[in-house]
């Protein structure tokens, strides 16, 4: 059945307002408690499959102590030869799974989605994601696609900024680069509501953790003493192989492909950066009919 324009601006307000009132975040930061599970993923980018076998197998109506980290879930490779592309239907799967699962659905604001509020020029395959993705709006909501596209921005920008857990463990779409580390303000994580000064594109700190790449093993150190973590987990590098580690503290995944994985963790349990790798799953050998 067609979502309508009042339908979907309805849900993505009602999402905003949970990410709002999440019970677990403060600031920019979502706490999530002792002993419970957390399951991260990396960037999704539209991949339908495997964001069906991620819900499918969460089961979070089953498991009220499971929670599951999304980011990184438009742009993605459904593009028609109009040029038009629909992931604000993947959003807007996502966004109603926080409205029926509000404290189990978590959020992490991502470059991709800063890129689609400011409209910047990412390209995939000599096409810009952005323009596609507001195409995509513009034919499937004629006539109202200004006030869809206002309510999708307002929902981006309600995500927040990082997960933490007792553990140690730090969720976050990405780092500063090294050169950013000492000089990062990471008062942005305390902060609320933010303003567009924390979102303006290369000098703000929004802009800096959700870009940053090339980081080294000492980057990666610092930044962790600065946040008061132990391993960190984030998505934005494409992966291959579905994982990658920098160091003895980070692990960079992906689950925009087939050998994508997701992470299943305890938010209690002490992890070293091997055990992080030994618990990526495979979004391959998940079975939808099982």
């Amino acid at each position: 059945m067609e979502r309508t324009a009042d339908d979907v601006i309805e849900s993505f307000e009602s999402a905003k307002e949970e990410n709002a009132l999440d019970c677990y975040r403060t600031g920019q930061v979502v706490n999530l408690p002792a002993d419970h599970e957390v399951w991260m993923t990396g960037d999704i980018h539209d991949h339908r499959t495997n964001f069906r076998k991620l819900v499918a197998a969460a089961k979070l109506g089953e498991n009220p102590n499971r929670h599951l980290v999304l980011h990184e879930l438009i742009h993605g490779d459904h593009s028609g030869p109009d040029g038009a592309e629909d992931s604000w239907r993947m959003l807007m799967q996502a966004a109603d799974l926080k409205i029926d699962f509000p404290s189990q659905v978590h959020f992490l604001f991502a470059n991709h989605d800063l890129a689609q509020i400011h409209g910047e020029g990412i390209m995939k395959s000599g096409l810009s994601v952005c323009e596609a993705f507001n195409k995509g709006i513009k034919r499937d909501f004629p006539g109202h696609d200004m006030a869809v596209q206002l309510t999708i921005t307002e929902f981006l920008l309600s995500l927040p900024l990082a997960i933490r857990c007792p553990n140690g463990l730090w969720f976050s779409h990405s780092i500063p680069t090294d050169d950013q580390v000492e000089k990062f303000d990471y008062s942005v994580f305390e902060r609320t509501p933010l303003t567009s000064a924390d979102y303006k594109k290369r000098v703000s700190p929004v802009y800096q953790l959700i870009w940053g790449r090339k980081y080294t093993e000492a980057g990666v150190k610092a930044f962790a003493e600065k946040v008061g973590a132990k391993l960190l987990v984030t998505g934005h590098q494409a992966q291959e192989t579905g994982w990658t580690m920098v160091g003895d503290q980070m692990l960079i995944i992906d689950s925009s492909h087939n050998q994508g994985v997701f992470l299943p963790l305890s938010t209690s349990q002490d992890y070293t950066i091997d055990d992080l790798a030994e618990r990526a799953t495979k979004f391959v050998a998940v079975d939808l009919d099982a």
